[in-house]
């Protein structure tokens, strides 16, 4: 399928000129896409498909990073967000829907027994860190995983420029999966780790028995345990990762999927140590009371409650794992493209061969995909509006791209298969 972009390229050249990267988010810049080969601007959405400002069609499982949990455009969280904008968005005191969905978010999530809401998940880890801080007199954080952008987090990774090194200091580094190297945290730095946050699903998620260590190692050593189900929370199960596995840590912060799309996170957690907020532990924004979000995340919630919603989507997502899996093997490519992650969380990661790094192989990947209409960067998100159609669609496109991938090894070379720029890199993590 060929497709043009003039609108698109135009757009691009105006915000580069405005915009670091003509894209607010990183993950979303022209850098992380196949240049000349990918839309830089979407136009619209509806279920899981997209069209940009050019008019072509793609089926989206990016979903705008993950926030989109049940379909774009959905009629009946519009609804809700049309209502309530014409009741007002942002008041100079509370409103019953705060209370209601904070209501409802202390019912599903394991750990909450108080909640509060913020705007993204930096805020929400960033909360949860002070707070575990506040209420253990320590200062120092182990982290596995991505935290986002605050000083205490991004410290930790290749893109620390402008964090202070003692904030880089009070921060180490465990490896996912591995609890000797977390054990050894804490050997080292006894009785000052304030607290250990993780994703609790990494990859292909934990190894059995590894989250009940963390939990056991950290009780015992009074420190703070934080899941960062950013993503993970309403993907894979309504309570997250702490319903999957019957974990339930101390605190926990959410985001993305809770709202479908509308700018909304919650940090959440023990009485004891939320309370902490009402003695002068500062977690506020003027925003985190904002109304259209809030009954945005209630209807969402209300859908995602539904039975079966997700015995769906792990049953679409697993369709695809397998559907990968025969392709990778048929095309005998597995030391190049294999898959990864848990079926709502899934798709294909990549290792170099020969002269082409895993950069390359992406490159290619994604460039077949998106001449098939098809909008994935490896991994995927599925939301309630995708269906064994769209499952077909996509693999048929993967079968194309390792086509591509098998010819561009034998060449060692990706000239004249890579007609678009090489993708680049969002960040590096953990390097410490």
């Amino acid at each position: 399928m060929t497709l043009k972009y003039f609108k698109s390229e135009e757009l691009l050249k105006r915000a580069r000129k405005v915009t670091p990267l003509g894209a607010q988010t990183y993950s979303k810049s022209f850098r992380y896409f196949c240049e000349g080969i990918s839309p830089s601007f979407i136009e619209k959405g509806e279920g899981c498909r997209v069209w940009d400002v050019d008019g072509n069609e793609f089926i989206d499982f990016i979903c705008a990073l993950g926030p989109v949990t049940v379909g774009y455009n959905n009629k009946q969280i519009n609804e809700a967000i049309i209502n309530q904008l014409n009741k007002g968005i942002s008041f100079s005191q509370s409103t019953k829907v705060e209370v209601e969905l904070a209501e409802k978010l202390n019912q599903i999530i394991p750990c909450a027994e108080m909640v509060r809401f913020v705007k993204n998940g930096s805020d929400a880890t960033t909360s949860a860190i002070r707070l575990a801080r506040a209420y253990t007199g320590r200062d120092i954080v182990a982290l596995s995983g991505y935290h986002g952008m605050h000083d205490w987090s991004i410290g930790s990774t290749a893109n620390n420029r402008g964090v202070p090194k003692p904030i880089c200091d009070l921060t180490k580094t465990f490896n996912y999966n591995d609890i000797t190297s977390l054990k050894k945290l804490f050997d080292e730095y006894k009785d000052k780790i304030a607290a250990v946050i993780l994703e609790p699903i990494q990859g292909n998620g934990p190894e059995e028995g590894y989250l009940q260590a963390i939990r056991e190692i950290t009780s015992k050593n009074g420190a703070v345990l934080i899941f960062d189900e950013v993503v993970s929370g309403f993907r894979y199960a309504l309570g997250g990762a702490a319903e999957l596995y019957n974990v339930v840590p101390d605190m926990v912060a959410m985001g993305k999927g809770m709202g479908n799309g509308m700018p909304i996170s919650v940090v959440a957690g023990k009485r004891e140590i939320m309370e902490l907020i009402e003695e002068g532990v500062f977690v506020s924004t003027t925003f985190g009371g904002e109304t259209l979000s809030i009954v945005a995340a209630l209807e969402t919630i209300k859908i995602l409650e539904k039975p079966n919603v997700y015995e769906g989507i792990w049953k679409l997502g697993n369709k695809m794992l397998n559907g990968l899996n025969n392709i990778i093997s048929d095309k005998k490519v597995s030391d190049v493209v294999f898959t990864s992650g848990l079926a709502p969380h899934a798709g294909v990661q990549f290792e170099g061969k020969g002269s082409l790094d895993y950069l390359d192989i992406n490159s290619i990947f994604q460039q077949r995909m998106i001449q098939e209409g098809i909008m994935s960067i490896g991994i995927n998100n599925l939301n309630l509006s995708h269906s064994e159609k769209e499952i077909e669609l996509y693999l048929n496109a993967a079968e194309l791209a390792l086509d591509d991938i098998q010819r561009a090894i034998e060449k060692d070379s990706t000239a004249g298969i890579l007609k678009g720029g090489k993708v680049n890199p969002v960040f590096k993590r953990n390097i410490k």
